[in-house]
C-alpha cells in the first residue's frame, strides 16, 4: 500500500470518526470550572449582578461573538481546501499535512478564544455569585439528564 494511501486513510479516520471530539472529552472536564454566558444572563438579576459586571460580561461576549464569527468561517473555508485535497487521487502527503495543521490551528483559536471569555466571566464575578452559579449549573444539569430519552445519553 502507498503511503500516501495510508496517510490518506489515517487521516480521513481522525477526521471523521471524531478525533477532535477525543480531545473535547478530555478538554470538557474544565467545563466545570466555568460557566455558560448564557446562564449568567439568563440569571443577572438572582445573581445580583452590577451594572459594571454586566456590562463587562456584555462587552466580552459582544466582541467573542464578531472573532467566532470570523474564525468559524476561516475553519469552514480551510476544511473545504482539506476537503479538496483528500479527494485528489495522489496525494501530496507534506501540503495534506500542513492544510491539516491549519484546521487545527483555527479550532485552537476558537477554543482559545472560549478559554478567555470563560476565565474573564468567571474573574469578575464575587464568590457569592459563583457559587449561586454553581447551584443553578447543577440544576439546569440534572433537567437536561431527566428530559433525556432513554437511549440517547451520551457517554
Amino acid at each position: 500500500m502507498k503511503k500516501s494511501h495510508i496517510v490518506l486513510i489515517l487521516l480521513m479516520g481522525l477526521v471523521q470518526t471524531g478525533w477532535a471530539l477525543g480531545q473535547r472529552s478530555q478538554l470538557g472536564s474544565l467545563q466545570q470550572y466555568f460557566f455558560p454566558p448564557e446562564l449568567v444572563m439568563r440569571n443577572q438579576q438572582e445573581l445580583e449582578l452590577t451594572k459594571e459586571q454586566r456590562d463587562y460580561i456584555v462587552n466580552e461576549i459582544q466582541q467573542a461573538q464578531s472573532e467566532f464569527t470570523a474564525m468559524r468561517w476561516d475553519v469552514q473555508n480551510e476544511a473545504q481546501r482539506l476537503k479538496r485535497l483528500l479527494e485528489k487521487r495522489d496525494l501530496d502527503e507534506t501540503e495534506l499535512l500542513a492544510q491539516f495543521d491549519t484546521v487545527l490551528d483555527l479550532e485552537r483559536n476558537i477554543k482559545r478564544t472560549q478559554l478567555i471569555v470563560g476565565v474573564r466571566i468567571r474573574s469578575v464575578l464575587n464568590d457569592e455569585q459563583l457559587k449561586k452559579l454553581e447551584q443553578l449549573k447543577a440544576r439546569a444539569g440534572e433537567r437536561v439528564r431527566r428530559n433525556r430519552r432513554p437511549g440517547t445519553e451520551t457517554p
